[in-house]
């Protein structure tokens, strides 16, 4: 797993993304009213539904678009329901499309300046908050869209500096093909790495080349400078907490095991 497999694609100020998404952060000034066609700004999160054959599918998807169809709808319908939160089901059904992965990304969406069709574009900035769209299709698949609260706060530091060694089990979300251990394993090695971490005789650098398991990583797993909504949510949460030079007991997300030093 590479740094942009963790990274979950805020990629910054006003930029465009191939699936109707225009990115410009994760909180806004103030509420925003709506107009007589709905709202000019809305804040949302999204799960794609992709096919066979669809814009950016990966290869391991099989089912036809009749199948994505079918799927969508009853997202939505769990979504409605409120057995699930919107977040749960993106984790559990979302296929992770081509411009972002979907699971801890919220978006401001501006009106007109998106990819989406005309007729998606209306139904997503009618959303109230709370509610969730009907499936949009889109090339790359059925898009649904859930409309968040338009103002976040959020205490502490907006961004942080953080490196991280990851242990991977056997299983875990896109694991190396050499990776044959157990979770049980992977965590009683990632508590021997945190302990290692945390003795001055040890160099960081040099436990991340032996034990992280993550092929192309940069140097010592540094991930530089990012702001909140930019990684997995259990990632986030722990490395926000973490005063500078702390390290984290071992951090559990769909990856595996984080540990995580806080650099700025």
């Amino acid at each position: 797993m590479t740094r942009a497999c963790l990274l979950l694609a805020l990629a910054g100020a006003a930029v465009g993304c191939s699936g109707g998404i225009r990115t410009d952060g994760t909180t806004t000034s103030g509420a925003l009213a709506p107009t007589s066609d709905g709202y000019d700004r809305v804040r949302v999160r999204r799960i794609l539904v992709a096919y066979a054959g669809a814009e950016g599918a990966s290869p391991t998807i099989d089912r036809d678009r009749d199948a994505a169809e079918e799927r969508a709808q009853m997202i939505v319908g769990m979504s409605r329901e409120g057995t699930s939160t919107f977040r749960e089901l993106t984790a559990a059904y979302a296929d992770t499309p081509p411009d972002t992965d979907d699971r801890s990304v919220a978006r401001i969406l501006t009106r007109g300046q998106t990819d989406l069709s005309e007729a998606a574009e209306r139904a997503v900035f009618r959303l109230e908050v709370g509610q969730t769209s009907r499936p949009l299709e889109s090339p790359m698949g059925f898009q649904i869209f859930y409309r968040e609260p338009d103002e976040v706060v959020q205490a502490g530091p907006a961004e942080i500096g953080a490196r991280h060694i990851l242990i991977q089990w056997q299983g875990a979300q896109r694991a190396a093909d050499g990776v044959t251990r157990t979770q049980e394993e992977a965590r009683a090695l990632a508590l021997q790495v945190a302990s290692s971490a945390r003795d001055e005789a040890n160099d960081w650098v040099a436990l991340h080349r032996e034990y992280s398991d993550e092929p192309g990583s940069p140097e010592g797993g540094d991930l530089g400078i990012f702001p909140r909504g930019r990684m997995v949510p259990a990632f986030e949460r722990a490395a926000f907490a973490l005063e500078v030079n702390e390290i984290s007991d071992p951090v559990e997300s769909p990856f595996g095991y984080h540990i995580i030093q806080r650099t700025q």
